[in-house]
Formats: C-alpha cells, sequence, structure tokens
C-alpha cells in the first residue's frame, strides 16, 4: 500500500517554457473558448437553466463544459491569469451555491443517470479546495453523494469512485469508502465482461473499449488500492495497463483510441481526449506504485503527443492526431471512425466537443502533478521542468526550485531551501532511457548507482541554498514498429520529419456542415463566435516526405543530434531546439491516396432517430497513406540518397514519424 501523495495546487508554480505554455492556452482556445462552438460560451453548471435542446443527449454539455471548467481554472491559477481563473470559478460556485436542499448538485436530468460528467465537474471543485483549503467544497460534494443512492445506469457511472476516494482521503469519513467500494463492486457485478472489469484486466484479453472510457475506469483499481491495500486491485490495473502499453502504444507515447483501442500501425490514431485521460490515469498509477515507468510515459505524451496535436499558439486542435500524418484537411481522417471528415483537421471546433474541452487539462494536470509527497514524509521530484514547490516538510518551510528547459536541455538545477537546516528525503527520478545519470549536491560528485527507471533517494541535513544538479544524458533510440516501420527517439523526445507545408483556411465551415448532416431534422442553429485568428486550416504537403530511413542499430551510434541554444520558443519547426540529420530515399510510388468514394463507421440522424453504423459517402478525398509494402521498398528506392533533418515531433504539424526501413 503506497502512502505517497500529491502536493495542494496552492503549493506549486511552474515557471520557464512550462509558463510560457499556459499562458498560449489562456490568450487562446483557453481563454476564448466560445469560438469552439456550442456548448462552450454557454453556461451549464453556472446556471439553472437548460440549454440542450436539439442535442440528442442531456448529458453530454456537462461534461464537455466541465473539462474546460476544469482546465480553465487551473490554468488561469498556475499561470496567473486572474480573469480566466475566476470566469472558470464563477462556474464553480455557483454549482455549490445552488445545490438542492438535499445536497444534490447539478441539473436534476443527471439525478438518475448519466452521472459521469459529475466526476468530470468535482475535479474542478477540488482543485479549487487545493487552491484556498476552504472545507466548504469539501462538505458540498460530500452531501451530494449522501443525497441519493449513485445510480449505475451506464458504465461511466462509476467514475463517482474517483472523486468518493478524493473525498476520502481528504475527510477520513468511512462512509465514503464504503460508498466507493460499492460503487466499484456494482460495476464489475453488471459488466463482468467490460475490459475494466476487475477480472478481465487480470485476464490476457486484448483491449477493444474507448480509449477516455478506458483510462476513466481502469484507473480507479488504483485509487482503490492506495485506499485499502487490497492488492488485486493493484495486479489488475498494473496488469491492464501493461496490456494496453503492449497492444497499442504509439510513437509518440500515447496509446491508439480512435476512438477505441486499435492498434500500433504508421496510421493508428489517438483521441486528443485520451493523452488528457491517459496521463491523469497513469498519475494514480504513479501514485499507487512509485513505478517511475509511469512517470516516464506521462513525460513522453505531454511532450510529444500533447503539443503534436495542436497549433502552436493553442488555437486549433485536432480530434484524431497521429505519429504519420502528411495531409490534414477537411476531408482527410484516414481514421475508419468517421473516414473523409474534418476530425483531423486543425480547427478550433469539432463536430464531438469533448476534445475541445478536454485539452485544456493536459498542461495544468502535468504541472500539479510534478512534485509528490514521499512515503517517509520527504519531497518527489516525480516529473521534470521548470518549476517550484513551496511546502512544509515536518511543519517547517521548503522550497524546491527546478531551474531547466528540460526536455529540451539534459541538466535539472535544483536549489534546495529550507527555512532552516532540516533532514528530510529528496527523491530524484532516474528515468528508464537513461544510462549515464549522474548527480552532484553542492557541486561535489554523488557516488552512488543511478539505475534507470527508478527513484534515487537522497537523505541528508538540508542547508538554506543547498543545490542538487541532476545530469540527464540523453541517448538516441531505435523502434520497431509493424509493416517494417522504424522511428528515432532522443531521451523523452520523439523526432519526426517536418513536412513543407502549405495552409489555406477553410472558407465554409465544415463542421457546421457536418452538424447538419449528422443531427437531421434535429439540428438547431446557435449563435457562433468567430475570431479571425482562430481560423480553422487545410494543410497539404508543399514538398517530399516519402522518404526511407536508411538506419539500424549499428548505424544509430554513428549520429549525433545537434542541440540548439539559439532556439527561443521549442515548438517553433522553423528553429527548433535540436534536429538530427539522417541518410534517406525516397520510395518511388509511396504517395497520398486521392478517392471520391469512402466507406466507414459513422452516425448521422434519420428522421428523429439517431444512428450509429457503414455508410458510404461521396467527396473529394485525400489521405495519408499506410507504409509501402516491407518487402518492395528496395526496388523502389531513388538512385539517390539524401540528408534530411528530424526535429521534435511537438514542434511538427504535417509529419512523418514512423518510417520504412531502407
Amino acid at each position: 500500500m503506497s502512502n505517497t501523495q500529491f502536493f495542494p495546487l496552492r503549493e506549486i508554480r511552474p515557471a520557464g517554457w512550462l509558463q510560457n505554455f499556459l499562458e498560449r492556452q489562456a490568450d487562446g482556445l483557453t481563454g476564448n473558448v466560445a469560438v469552439s462552438g456550442y456548448p462552450y460560451g454557454y453556461k451549464f453548471w453556472g446556471t439553472q437553466a437548460d440549454n440542450t435542446k436539439g442535442s440528442y443527449a442531456a448529458w453530454w454539455p456537462y461534461e464537455q463544459t466541465a473539462y474546460w471548467i476544469d482546465g480553465a481554472l487551473k490554468c488561469g491559477y498556475l499561470a496567473g491569469r486572474d480573469n480566466l481563473y475566476q470566469q472558470a470559478l464563477e462556474e464553480v460556485e455557483f454549482a455549490v451555491e445552488h445545490a438542492a436542499e438535499d445536497g444534490f448538485i447539478g441539473p436534476d436530468s443527471l439525478r438518475d443517470k448519466d452521472r459521469w460528467p459529475h466526476a468530470v465537474f468535482f475535479r474542478a471543485v477540488l482543485a479549487q479546495y487545493e487552491i484556498t483549503g476552504d472545507r466548504r467544497y469539501l462538505d458540498a460534494l460530500v452531501r451530494h453523494y449522501q443525497s441519493t443512492p449513485h445510480p449505475m445506469g451506464w458504465d461511466r457511472d462509476v467514475t463517482g469512485v474517483e472523486i468518493l476516494l478524493l473525498l476520502y482521503r481528504e475527510t477520513g469519513q468511512a462512509d465514503l469508502l464504503e460508498m466507493a467500494e460499492n460503487l466499484y463492486a456494482r460495476f464489475n457485478e453488471q459488466w463482468p465482461a467490460h475490459d475494466c472489469a476487475l477480472d478481465t484486466l487480470l485476464s490476457d484479453k486484448e483491449q477493444s473499449e474507448h480509449g477516455v472510457t478506458f483510462n476513466e475506469e481502469a484507473k480507479l483499481a488504483a485509487m482503490l488500492y492506495t485506499a485499502t491495500g487490497k492488492s488485486k486491485y493493484l495486479e489488475a490495473v498494473v496488469h491492464g495497463y501493461k496490456k494496453l502499453e503492449a497492444q497499442a502504444r504509439l510513437a509518440d507515447g500515447l496509446h491508439s483510441c480512435s476512438e477505441h483501442i486499435h492498434g500500433r500501425t504508421a496510421l493508428d490514431l489517438h483521441e486528443t481526449c485520451d493523452l488528457t485521460d491517459h496521463t491523469w490515469a497513469l498519475f494514480y498509477l504513479l501514485q499507487a506504485t512509485d513505478d517511475a515507468h509511469y512517470a516516464d510515459t506521462i513525460e513522453q505524451v505531454i511532450f510529444n503527443a500533447l503539443p503534436g496535436s495542436i497549433t502552436k499558439d493553442f488555437r486549433a486542435l485536432q480530434y484524431l492526431s497521429g505519429a504519420n500524418q502528411v495531409v490534414a484537411t477537411e476531408h482527410s481522417n484516414h481514421n475508419f471512425f468517421m473516414r473523409g471528415l474534418n476530425w483531423m483537421s486543425y480547427r478550433p471546433d469539432h463536430e464531438v466537443q469533448c476534445c475541445p474541452g478536454n485539452l485544456h487539462r493536459a498542461m495544468p494536470n502535468y504541472i500539479s502533478r510534478m512534485w509528490l509527497r514521499s512515503a517517509d514524509g520527504g519531497v518527489m521530484a516525480a516529473l521534470y521542468g521548470p518549476g517550484e514547490l513551496q511546502t512544509t516538510v515536518g511543519g517547517k518551510a521548503v522550497q524546491i526550485t527546478a531551474q531547466t528547459r528540460y526536455p529540451y536541455q539534459q541538466q535539472i538545477h535544483f536549489t534546495v531551501q529550507p527555512a532552516e537546516a532540516l533532514d528530510f528525503a529528496f527523491w530524484l527520478r532516474i528515468p528508464g532511457w537513461c544510462q549515464r545519470a549522474s548527480l552532484q549536491v553542492n557541486g561535489q560528485i554523488v557516488q552512488a548507482e543511478l539505475k534507470p527507471g527508478s527513484f534515487f533517494k537522497l537523505e541528508r541535513t538540508w542547508q538554506p541554498g543547498d543545490s542538487v544538479d541532476l545530469e540527464l544524458p540523453f541517448e538516441l533510440g531505435l523502434e520497431r514498429w509493424p509493416e517494417n516501420g522504424v522511428s528515432l527517439t532522443y531521451g523523452p523526445l520523439t523526432l519526426a520529419f517536418p513536412i513543407p507545408t502549405r495552409a489555406e483556411i477553410e472558407t465554409e465551415n465544415s463542421t457546421t456542415r457536418q452538424r447538419m448532416q449528422t443531427l437531421g431534422n434535429l439540428y438547431e442553429p446557435r449563435p457562433t463566435v468567430v475570431k479571425e485568428d482562430f481560423p480553422a486550416w487545410n494543410l497539404y504537403p508543399a514538398g517530399p516526405w516519402n522518404y526511407a530511413l536508411h538506419i539500424d542499430e549499428q548505424s544509430l551510434k554513428d549520429l549525433k543530434v545537434e542541440w540548439n541554444d539559439a532556439c527561443a520558443d521549442p515548438l517553433d519547426a522553423t528553429n527548433p531546439a535540436l534536429k538530427l540529420r539522417v541518410q534517406a530515399s525516397r520510395v518511388r510510388g509511396w504517395h497520398l491516396i486521392h478517392t471520391q468514394k469512402v466507406r466507414h463507421f459513422g452516425h448521422w440522424t434519420e428522421g428523429t432517430e439517431f444512428c450509429r453504423g457503414m455508410r458510404t459517402i461521396a467527396g473529394d478525398f485525400q489521405f495519408t497513406p499506410s507504409l509501402p509494402d516491407p518487402h518492395k521498398v528496395a526496388s523502389r528506392l531513388a538512385a539517390k540518397a539524401e540528408e534530411i533533418e528530424l526535429i521534435p515531433y511537438a514542434a511538427t504539424l504535417l509529419r512523418v514519424t514512423v518510417f520504412p526501413q531502407a
């Protein structure tokens, strides 16, 4: 049983490039969320009015706006943008203050079913408790859960377990733990074959669940283990995530989920929602196990998949994103789900609005979980980046500052500043990819084994101003993928080829067109907020991209990464933080797929009936192709090899990440 705990939000501050990222969020979609369209720009938790007319289900606007409230509240607070913070806080306060007489929070339509949105919204309420320490927020949530029996109308209703356990941790009320275990038991009894049921997690059954659903539900077993110490919970969740990684991990660190867990080819995609939910789940696995591997994975997702799915000004996002995307337009989604539509284009609005809400949570959540309180009462530097922790150890004030540009720098300089001399343990993570880590305290080399994939304990009497310098030399790595694909990593970074791009602003809103086709007679136009500096983009390749790499494990040793000290913005592809020159040859016959008709799995409305299934649609479609036949690559290589440059995945929009091997 782990006693590792997260620090409250009020004790954490970002700095450097992480601070800049949050400021881009605040100036971008997070602070201008109405440009994403309905339900954003409408109050749901901040009013007693029901604005769901014309929607095919009543619960989803509450889910989606709750995503934004949680992300905006944390982003505004951490970035020091009080206007944004107050905008989100207003809805939190309204919902808490306007609870029903019995304590129930939210619309009556969610009393007897569809309690999933409450779990999303209550994270924001708990974040406000972390910021203020005001127990009014805890009391309101406890009253809510005690007001009426918690329904189990569909499987996501089980996510109330998360909030119940967080409340139990803060209050110690045994009835909350009992309610959590009872709700979880009901879920397992009602859906014993579900991918997230305990026995299924423990089995060898491959996962096929919706990606968000898997992460939101599977992680609950880790939280229950932390609360109870019951080993079956931990065994199940650890095994379930091992299966997920083996079956579906992609080159940018996130698993496929398009929208269901699928495979790991160069064409498999992930839903942007899930980069937030996967890392949120892994925070709890990290807490339960103290296993550094989960922290490594969190970093890979946040440093690669997150910025890879957005424009770098945080003003447009993809719904589905992936390692290889040679074209990103309103007609380029190559995924089986909604194939041929705009779900891969970079845009502020999408036909389904969960991702334009959930995206806002990803980086604030990462920053909020960078530090952990270790079981021995000390401090763990669990996730790296520039920032500061201001806390107490043994009742005495301690400030720890991390000065670094990591992952765009290989060194982290910590300053430990206790109010007075103080004994405690300071734990440092040694990533699994780092074989040659080194450590100094006050300029003196620490002579100890720094084992990759572990936490190293520094225990001493800390004096004000002590320094700790951690060196994490990055190493090039080669990963192999189906169809003889290869990709390159450098420390926590995935490398990709940035495809020269022709960018066009969409002239007619394709999301509106798709919604009209989906909802049919149920479609109801709503006022929209349009800002010229928040366009939807159609991106086309404007140069060669069809390269095979002349690379293997042996030749990898001869390559050298070039660091760029003049890089001001690590997400700027024109002046990247680092680059790698590698030999490559173009592959003849490997080109965009152009077709006029596609068959996909989608959703639509006939009359007033909502339908899901297979259908054929017509249009002018261009798709990223799969990797060429590995048996024919050698015969199709151009006669002359070229030198191409790979840069961090995070800085790219159109890209090739998984290459054929020459």
